[in-house]
């Protein structure tokens, strides 16, 4: 009797909030309702300790960059936390993709704090009969402590937004670029995805320069602050020097697979201008690597002290004749090439290397080669035994060798690059014995010849000698004709 009065009085209860609500949905003002409602929303918001934050796919039907970057800064921690989910691969990234499932959960401390960030999707009503599919609203939901509310903000978000951008980075496809020539209108630079093999593991240079090169770099793309505090532009110019066959190339790619940048590799002699040149500069993007191959090939930039030697103007703004197949009849200038890698319009942009590569450095002028323009000068010079080490084990897998002594007797004595010794070890078909040996012989093959043509120019200067020393002793004189200055 007792359970039937209780459920009676519940029915009446009912009944009566349900009357309630309606009498205030059709007679309070919807001014008053919506204070009360919101009255109502704060008074259960202070009891609740925690508050979310709803970051939404689309944001007015535009894609939601937060939502994004969430969803990459997510990825990492999904593989190893949630129970389900999604594996995905864009088609112009390099890694896989994790994202969540519906309903799942993950948890997160960050700066002794914790966060709790969900995945939701929910199913909306499309008033398109085209479309058979039922859509759906894909958002997270980012909860935490009402008191963390200030930090979320300020670090949390920031932090997220952060991430995800190095890991976009990370994740897309490098492309090398190359500069058209011609009709200026038209898009500046083409590119192909960029798959150059070579490493600082794999490059042939000597040990320590190796290492200062990857500090360089280093600390160069961590000092942002530092280049901003100092009021100069966030990039930095090399130059590699040597003779041809020395590795410039091969460390060229190594240094953009190291930072993981693309590559912008500048054409000089398709360029028609100075202003096409900056036109090029301002259409790069940032972190990439801009690369000016044998530029003394490219462009007349010798010294200007030895043009005026020639009879030559010392205008420095005069136009260079370009010394590759331009057809196009440039105009590009010294001038124009100083303010490409260091003028007003370099500051279009951040975190970009410069390289520039010659065979011969003196040619270059001083202008072209001064700190700020090219901060750092690397000599890549013939082949060391490091060098020479790091070839045999990349080509014939080898460490040690009963004959690597006698390379390292022989090596110092020949002038051979490391693309002289690559061709010798691709041509033994990875047979280290054979390559070993081949070497050797191509050593000693060149040391005799170095030795016979010491020899003769030994033997040239002793002639000369001689010869100088008969006119010394024996003087002859000199005939004047005076007859013929007579009849003249």
């Amino acid at each position: 009797m007792e359970l039937i009065l209780d459920w009676k009085s519940l029915g009446s209860l009912i009944a009566t909030f349900v009357f309630i609500r309606t009498a205030i949905l059709d007679f309070l003002p919807p001014e008053v309702y919506q204070a009360l409602k919101r009255l109502f929303s704060m008074v259960f918001s202070s009891l609740q300790p925690k508050c979310s934050v709803i970051i939404e796919e689309y944001d007015n039907s535009f894609t939601n960059e937060l939502y994004d970057s969430v969803q990459l800064y997510l990825s990492s921690s999904c593989s190893s936390a949630a129970q389900v989910f999604k594996l995905s691969k864009s088609k112009n990234s390099k890694n896989l993709t994790f994202t969540m499932d519906a309903n799942q959960n993950l948890e997160e401390i960050f700066e002794g704090f914790k966060v709790n960030w969900a995945f939701h999707s929910v199913e909306k009503k499309s008033n398109n009969l085209r479309y058979s599919r039922p859509q759906e609203n894909h958002y997270f939901e980012l909860s935490f402590h009402r008191r963390d509310r200030t930090k979320v903000q300020s670090s949390y978000i920031p932090h997220v937004m952060e991430v995800a951008e190095i890991i976009r980075f990370k994740n897309r496809e490098k492309k090398l670029y190359t500069n058209k020539s011609g009709d200026e209108e038209a898009r500046l630079w083409s590119s192909v995805p960029f798959a150059h093999p070579s490493t600082f593991d794999t490059v042939a240079i000597d040990p320590v320069l190796k290492q200062e090169i990857k500090d360089d770099l280093i600390k160069f793309v961590n000092r942002k602050d530092y280049y901003s505090r100092v009021g100069r532009t966030w990039k930095r110019g090399y130059l590699l020097y040597g003779p041809p066959g020395t590795g410039k190339t091969s460390l060229i790619a190594a240094i953009a697979n190291f930072l993981e940048f693309d590559i912008y590799d500048l054409e000089l002699t398709a360029v028609t201008s100075n202003s096409q040149l900056r036109k090029l500069l301002i259409s790069t993007s940032s972190k990439s690597v801009i690369v000016v191959e044998d530029v003394d090939c490219s462009l007349d930039l010798s010294h200007r002290n030895m043009n005026e030697i020639n009879g030559e103007e010392k205008n420095e703004k005069r136009p260079y004749r370009g010394r590759g197949n331009n057809s196009f009849g440039s105009t590009v200038s010294l001038s124009g090439v100083l303010n490409f890698v260091d003028g007003l319009w370099s500051s279009c942009g951040s975190e970009r290397l410069m390289i520039f590569t010659t065979n011969h450095k003196e040619k270059l002028d001083p202008a072209l080669l001064r700190p700020g323009r090219m901060d750092k000068h690397i000599n890549l010079t013939y082949c060391e035994i490091t060098a020479f080490k790091t070839l045999a084990w990349n080509y014939l897998e080898i460490k040690k060798h009963e004959l690597m002594e006698e390379v390292e007797q022989i090596l110092p004595l020949v002038k051979m690059t490391p693309a002289d010794i690559a061709e010798i070890f691709m041509s033994c078909e990875d047979d280290a014995e054979m390559g070993m040996n081949n070497v050797i012989e191509e050593m000693k093959r060149r040391l005799l010849q170095s030795s016979m043509g010491d020899e003769v120019s030994s033997v040239a200067e002793q002639g000369k000698e001689e010869i100088k020393r008969g006119e010394e002793e024996n003087p002859v004189s000199e005939v004047h004709d005076d007859s013929a200055s007579t009849d003249a």
